[in-house]
C-alpha cells in the first residue's frame, strides 16, 4: 500500500511539474492588430503605438473595421477601440518621434527616436520584449551625422558604454544600427526634405528561454521637413501600413 501511495505521489509531482512547465514553455499566439499615432509640439513630435492582440478573429475584425471604412462615419480612436476588443491586448511597443530646428537661420536639424513598451488599455500581462530591432535611415538629399545612442539603464557603469558603431554612408544619407539594450538615439540632419525610417525587429515572449513569438516585424514611417514660405519649421509623419516583411515583399 505504501509503495502505491509512494508512486502515485511520484506521478502527482511530475503530472505537476510538466503542467507547470508546459505553462511556462508555451508562446501564446499574438498577432499585429493596429497602428495608433498622437503627434504634438505643432506635428513636430510623434508616437507610434503598435497593438498586438492574442485570440483574435482576425478576419472578423477586419470586416469590422472595412465595414467602418465604407461607411466613412469613423474616427481613429474608434478604429483602435475596435482592435482592442477584438481580443486580448498583449504587447504595445511605442515608436518615439522628433524634430527641432536649435536655429531658424540654419537648416540644420535634431532629431531624436526612441522605443518604448507601454501599456495597452485593458492589458494585465507584460510576457512579450523586442529582440534584434535593426533600423535603416535613408534621405533624398539632407545630410546625417553626429549620431548618438544612449543605452538603457544610463547611469550603471556596466551598461553606460555603448559599443554599438552605427554604419553611416559616405555621402551622409544612409544610416544603418543595430538598437537592441539602447534607449534612445539622436543625430543631426543638414538641409530640407525627406527621410525614411525602417525599422525591423522580432517579438520574444519571456520566460525561461525566451522564445520567438513572431519574427521579421517591419515599421515604416516617412518624415518629411521644410520651411513655409513664412519660414516656419513644419514635419510630417506617415506611416506605411506594413507590419512584417512578408507583407512589405509580397
Amino acid at each position: 500500500m505504501r509503495k502505491i501511495l509512494f508512486v502515485f505521489l511520484i506521478l502527482a509531482v511530475v503530472a505537476v511539474v510538466g503542467f507547470l512547465a508546459y505553462l511556462e514553455l508555451r508562446v501564446p499566439e499574438i498577432v499585429y492588430v493596429d497602428d495608433t499615432t498622437h503627434s504634438w509640439a505643432d506635428g513636430r513630435e510623434m508616437v507610434l503605438r503598435r497593438l498586438y492582440n492574442s485570440g483574435v478573429d482576425i478576419d472578423a475584425y477586419f470586416e469590422k473595421v472595412e465595414d467602418m471604412l465604407i461607411t466613412a462615419d469613423f474616427t481613429d480612436d474608434e478604429i483602435f477601440a475596435a482592435a482592442l476588443a477584438s481580443g486580448t491586448p498583449e504587447f504595445f511597443p511605442a515608436f518615439y518621434f522628433s524634430m527641432h530646428n536649435p536655429d531658424i537661420a540654419e537648416n540644420e536639424f535634431v532629431f531624436t527616436a526612441m522605443t518604448r513598451q507601454e501599456q495597452a488599455p485593458g492589458q494585465d500581462d507584460f510576457n512579450f520584449n523586442i529582440s534584434n530591432l535593426y533600423l535603416e535611415v535613408t534621405t533624398n538629399g539632407p545630410m546625417i551625422s553626429d549620431v548618438e545612442l544612449r543605452p538603457e539603464n544610463a547611469g550603471n557603469s556596466d551598461t553606460d558604454r555603448v559599443t554599438i558603431t552605427p554604419v553611416l554612408s559616405a555621402d551622409g544619407r544612409s544610416l544603418a544600427v543595430e538598437l537592441d539594450n539602447i534607449s534612445s538615439y539622436n543625430f543631426l540632419i543638414s538641409g530640407a526634405g525627406s527621410m525614411t525610417f525602417q525599422y525591423t525587429y522580432d517579438i520574444i515572449y519571456s520566460n525561461l528561454l525566451s522564445s520567438t513569438a513572431l519574427e521579421e516585424q517591419l515599421l515604416i514611417v516617412h518624415v518629411n521637413f521644410a520651411r513655409s514660405p513664412n519660414g516656419e519649421f513644419i514635419v510630417e509623419y506617415i506611416n506605411e501600413p506594413y507590419s512584417d516583411l512578408e507583407e512589405y515583399l509580397y
